[in-house]
Formats: C-alpha cells, structure tokens, sequence
C-alpha cells in the first residue's frame, strides 16, 4: 500500500462522511484466544480437576502474558499496509487497547508485588479480570464515541455488568469460568465482527 493509495482511501472515507474500519478484529481474536483457555486452566488448577498443585497457574499466566506479547507485536507488523491504518480512529482505538493492556497489567504485577511483601491476600488475583472487564468497556465507549459501529455502545455496558456481576463470584473456581465466557463475548466474537469488516490491503 502507498502512501498516494492510503490517501485515496482515507479522501474517500472522509468525503462519504464515514470513518475507517476498525483494525482491531485481529487482536481482539489474538488476546480473547489466548485468555479464554487461560482461564478455563485457572479454573481447571484450582477446582482440582487438573490435579496438580495450585501454584501451577502462574506459570499459566506467565506463559499468557509472554506469548500474548510476542504475538501482539508480530499482528501490528501485519497492520503495515492495510487501508485506513493512519486514520485518526484506528489510532485512538489502537491507543485506548493498548492502554487497557498497561493497566491490567500494572494490576496484576501490583498483586503480585503485595503478595511478595505478604501485604496482600490471593484473593486480590480473583479481582483482575475483573478490572480488564472495567477497562474494556471504557475502550468499547471511546471506540464507539469515535464513530465506531453501534453495538459497542452495548459490547461497553456488557463489559461493565461483567465487571459488577464478576465480582459476586470472586473467591470461588466459577469466576474463572465466567469470565472466560465474558471474554468469548467481549472479545472473540466482535474480533471475528471486525476481522471480516476489515477492508483489504491493497499491493503497490
């Protein structure tokens, strides 16, 4: 894609009064993918299904956060090219995700530092996906507010209710189960949504 064809597209855009597609399908199916059976093993360890000892789901989480990560920055190598990667709306969108990502994580390492300093209790790891959920429906807002499609305005309060109904669950195995349900329908299937609404990259 050039910059002369980039600019087409986005003259385009401008003058039908629209703005450009979400760019974002492709992390949302990464991340949710990755979460979903993260969770369902979280759940699995500590219900005792699994039958190995519970300290066995940080390295769960480890190996989320480190491939998470990895495949992440290989996906926006990808956005290189695609139409409408410039546009002001994919890069607040971009922006906002990416901000979730840093406040979950600041959370989570958070919780973990209390734990070390035997300042905190384990019960505060149940309240993580919890925050993501918070933090994923302000991105969902802002992502709508700045001409995103109509059903994130619903995808923002379903992500808040997960948040509240989440939290009557925590200190019990079913939270994990819930909320990898929460994410197959906050982030998988509107990545799959927003994936096949991607408009193609074009060669040159």
């Amino acid at each position: 894609m050039n910059n002369q064809s980039d600019l087409a597209f986005l003259r385009d855009v401008a003058t039908s009064g629209q703005h450009a597609p979400s760019l974002s399908g492709r992390h949302f199916l990464w991340w949710g993918g990755l979460a979903t059976p993260a969770l369902v093993g979280h759940w699995a360890i500590i219900s005792g299904l699994a039958g190995i000892p519970g300290s066995f789901v940080g390295f769960v989480w480890m190996a989320y956060g480190i491939i998470g990560l990895i495949g992440s920055g290989l996906l926006a190598k990808s956005l290189h090219g695609k139409p409408g990667s410039g546009a002001v709306n994919n890069r607040a969108e971009a922006a906002a995700w990416r901000s979730v990502t840093w406040t979950v994580t600041a959370y989570a390492l958070g919780a973990v530092l209390a734990m070390a300093l035997g300042r905190g209790d384990a019960i505060l790891f149940d309240t993580i996906p919890l925050v993501a959920f918070g933090a994923y429906g302000l991105s969902f807002s802002v992502t709508a507010q700045l001409g995103g499609a109509r059903w994130m305005h619903a995808m923002a309060i379903l992500s808040w209710l997960a948040s509240g109904i989440g939290l009557t669950l925590v200190g019990t195995p079913g939270l994990y189960l819930f909320a990898a349900a929460a994410v197959g329908l906050l982030a998988i299937i509107p990545g799959v949504v927003l994936l096949r609404q991607e408009p193609a990259t074009e060669a040159g």
